[in-house]
Parts: structure tokens; sequence; C-alpha cells
């Protein structure tokens, strides 16, 4: 039997009395897309926060190839996330905006260049490689931090 790549088990958060998340139970396959639906305020959002480590839950637990997250900083989680306001650093190209989380994380040269192009490949954004976020449209960039996010191993 195969397990799960990401597994959530009786997730729950609570803002004081407010309760965001109610026991949310969920186990995703490697490589599978997974889309969150639901109107505001029904823990979408909180839900993925919990993924990335944006917010602790008030109990339950997040496991990544069976092992716990929850002592796990948002930082070392590789864990990429395009947030509903997502933000594009305006003097970088879509090329270099794409590679800066793999610059973060010290990658070599050829590494980062590679990834780079795959990830602007998959977005359908090869040929603005070059251009500043100003020069795209709301959708282009979207797909920008979509391959930024991506771009995490």
């Amino acid at each position: 039997m195969t397990h799960p790549f990401l597994s959530i088990r009786n997730l729950r958060k609570a803002f004081g009395a407010i309760v965001a998340v109610h026991d949310v139970t969920l186990d995703i396959p490697r490589g599978e897309f997974l889309t969150f639906l639901g109107p505001s305020g029904s823990g979408k959002s909180t839900t993925l926060y919990a993924i990335a480590g944006f917010q602790d839950p008030s109990s339950g637990d997040v496991l990544l190839e069976e092992k716990s997250l929850l002592a796990v900083p948002s930082h070392k989680r590789n864990i990429g996330m395009v947030f509903q306001r997502y933000t594009l650093f305006p003097h970088l190209t879509v090329a270099e905006n794409v590679a800066f989380p793999l610059r973060v994380r010290r990658r070599s040269d050829a590494e980062v260049k590679k990834k780079v192009a795959d990830m602007l490949a998959l977005v359908r954004l090869e040929s603005f490689a070059g251009r500043l976020p100003g020069a795209l449209s709301g959708g282009q960039q979207q797909r920008v931090a979509l391959a930024r996010a991506l771009a995490y191993d």
C-alpha cells in the first residue's frame, strides 16, 4: 500500500470562539492537484496556511510523507504557495522572480537556469523571461507567481 504524500489529520483552527476549520481529514497522493472550493469564511485559506506553516492549528496534524510538520518552520517545509494577493518583485524580470526561491536556497546557477526554463515552459511564458512584471497582463503575472511557487523542489 502506498502512503499519501500529504495528510491532514483532524485539523482544527479556532480564533477565540470562532472555529475556522473543524475536523478536516484528507490524504493527497504525490503529484495530485487539489482545489479547495467554498464560500468566504469556510476555512480554505486557513487550511492552506496550516499546511504551509503560516498558522499553527489548534489541534490535529499535517504530515508530509508520514512526518509531522507541526514543529517544522514554514521556511523549512519546501512548500510553495501562491497567495490570493500574490506579489512579484517589480524590479526583477520574470525569470528572476521565478529564480528567487532557488537563489535563496543557494542552488547552483545551472540548476536555477534549468528550473526557471522548465517552469516558464510549463506556464507558457518562455518568451517573457526578460520582461518586468509591469509589462505583463494580470493573468500573465498570476502564471509567473505560479511558476515561482512550483519552482520549489
